[in-house]
């Protein structure tokens, strides 16, 4: 292969980051590196993650298939244990296979290896050291993807919690890095979201999470100046993400838009212009048929189907603005965060209106351990708070069996509709259509919605 020919992917992933940027509206967080991929890019305003959690959000990425179809429904290390199954055809994988050089740079977070073959794997290093991720990314560029097309997952720790004193996952990393100076943050300045409760407690734990994300912003411009000096980047796509949204109740392992909406900024040289924006409502599934678009490898006719679809065709096109186009409804999926965090639910999300079915709503919710331990879920506990900013706590902590939500007049999710006479025939659709997408993506727990009687028309469905 003529090095003319390649078609490169870098993609370069955070761990637990919200849209909280310069190119998404916020003043206040300094994101100079990733503001500049935008301005030249695809910013997506209406991604979502399929699942709220870093394991299992990872495997749909790579699989491209829902959280209740690859298997790893949760966790993968220590006692979580969780493993993608063996049948599944990652982008490691189906790269590699086409001559690829693939690289696993950072965070790992998903298992087995030999679903996952990267070719050149680091990730036995300080996850919030963005110099010591760009120098094995460098070294990957030289050595293994010298002549050869490449495809490298560059997975930073930040902004993810890290441990604190006797507290694990009270504060974030906050740690030392090679030639970084920390970007600092006034609790007064940072935007409390709607669905926290607005105090020093909460105010101080943003401040320190902003700071986290300028240090992963850092991370990303050494990256793509390392890209753009290996004299490649007029021949590769980069996508700039995450795997969910923050590690804050009420985000991170809940049903909620503020734990699934997500940044996704895409570039790549072949672009028409710069800095638009794309109001497609686009899923995780569709980022390894995307990959695949852009360097011409095919997938296999004998595969499992991938779930999702390409978003280049639409990327820069005017027509997928809100209340146009075919990109007006998506799906989320979750099981688990940690091994002791089960509540099980299925989302299908269009413009308007969400329809949440949680498959376990006998249970209360668990908080993963992060959340739990974290300064402004610590402060909740201790003053007795009962509001998480517009949201009641012993509502978010008991979810209903079934939800359907008005988004654009209750962002926040706080007014269920279910009852709502005027709204039956939409809440039949939509029951109807997440049933369909749970059949068609071979979800186990259908069997567990047939016992529980939740559709009568299931066993016709079988």
């Amino acid at each position: 292969m003529s090095q003319q020919s390649f078609r490169n992917v870098l993609f370069i992933i955070a761990d637990d980051w919200s849209p909280i940027a310069g190119c998404y509206g916020n003043d206040v967080i300094k994101t100079p590196n990733i503001d500049k991929l935008a301005n030249k890019g695809v910013v997506f305003d209406q991604a979502f993650c399929t699942s709220p959690s870093c394991a299992v959000s990872r495997a749909c990425i790579m699989t491209g298939q829902h959280a209740h179809t690859h298997g790893q429904f949760g966790h993968c290390h220590s006692i979580h244990g969780f493993q993608t199954l063996p049948d599944m055809l990652t982008t490691p994988k189906l790269l590699g296979d086409n001559g690829y050089a693939t690289a696993l740079i950072g965070k790992c977070h998903t298992k087995p290896d030999d679903v996952y073959p990267f070719e050149y794997k680091r990730c036995d290093m300080p996850l919030n050291l963005g110099q010591v991720i760009t120098d094995h990314f460098e070294l990957f560029l030289k050595v293994n993807a010298r002549n050869r097309p490449f495809y490298a997952h560059v997975a930073s720790g930040d902004p993810h919690r890290a441990g604190g004193e006797g507290e694990p996952g009270a504060r974030f990393g906050n740690g030392p890095q090679e030639n970084h100076t920390p970007v600092k943050y006034d609790p007064a300045d940072v935007v409390v979201p709607d669905f926290l409760p607005d105090n020093e407690a909460t105010r101080t734990d943003l401040a320190n999470y902003y700071q986290a994300i300028s240090r992963y912003d850092e991370t990303v411009g050494k990256v793509l100046q390392v890209l753009e000096d290996s004299g490649r980047a007029d021949e590769t796509l980069v996508i700039v993400t995450t795997d969910h949204a923050m590690p804050y109740p009420g985000a991170k392992a809940s049903s909620y838009d503020t734990g699934h909406r997500c940044p996704f900024i895409l570039y790549h040289p072949d672009m028409k212009q710069g800095g638009s924006r794309c109001g497609a409502l686009m899923n995780w599934v569709d980022i390894y048929p995307t990959l695949l678009d852009w360097t011409g490898v095919e997938y296999p006719a004998d595969a499992m189907p991938l779930a999702g679809r390409s978003v280049l065709p639409i990327a820069e096109d005017d027509s997928e603005k809100p209340g146009n186009g075919e990109w007006e409804q998506t799906y989320t999926s979750h099981v688990f965060h940690e091994v002791t965090n089960y509540f099980p639910y299925r989302v299908i999300r269009r413009r308007q209106y969400k329809l949440v079915h949680n498959l376990a709503w006998q249970l209360p919710m668990p908080l993963p351990s992060d959340l739990f331990r974290s300064l402004t879920w610590k402060n909740v506990r201790e003053q007795g708070i009962s509001k998480l900013g517009k949201r009641d706590i012993k509502a978010y902590q008991n979810p209903p069996r079934e939800a359907l939500y008005d988004i654009e007049a209750d962002p926040m999710e706080t007014e269920n509709l279910i009852d709502k006479p005027e709204l039956q025939d939409i809440v039949k659709e939509m029951r109807q259509e997440l049933l369909d997408f749970r059949v068609r993506t071979l979800d186990p727990w259908l069997e567990y919605t047939h016992q529980a009687g939740d559709h009568e028309d299931l066993k016709a469905k079988r």
